[in-house]
């Protein structure tokens, strides 16, 4: 049985980056642990995915405030993808792909705080970020 944390970093994959390369699968994974880690954020997985849902298109993760159902195709390959690489992720058995990264977009948006942080990859339709103020 998986861990509930380990859940809800799957949940945030399978919903921003299921049709992206493994390698972005692994990035949201990074860029959620690297939230827990950083004392601006909260400590927990769950807490990471669902912070900021209060509010309609306000949160950390798009998909928890979009509007649309958050519930995962559980017989899909994407989701069965996506627990395993938040389990590697979480249990520290995967190589880093976006270092510190603690904020991510699609390629196409441009929110407010991107220009506050330094870009530190770009992994297919995503632009990574640390120091984000």
């Amino acid at each position: 049985m998986m861990l509930y944390e380990v859940m809800c970093i799957a949940t945030a994959i399978y919903w921003e980056a299921r049709g992206e390369p493994l390698a972005g699968r692994f990035a949201v994974a990074e860029v959620v642990m690297n939230r827990m880690n950083d004392p601006r954020y909260p400590s927990d997985a769950c807490s990471v995915v669902y912070d900021g849902g209060e509010t309609r298109h306000e949160c950390a993760f798009s998909f928890y405030c979009d509007g649309k159902s958050d519930q995962p195709d559980l017989n899909s390959v994407s989701w069965y993808s996506a627990q395993r690489v938040a389990q590697a992720v979480y249990e520290g058995r995967s190589a880093p792909v976006v270092g510190d990264a603690t904020h991510y977009h699609a390629r196409w948006v441009h929110p407010d705080w991107a220009s506050s942080g330094y870009v530190v990859a770009t992994v297919n339709d995503h632009v990574f970020y640390k120091d984000v103020k």
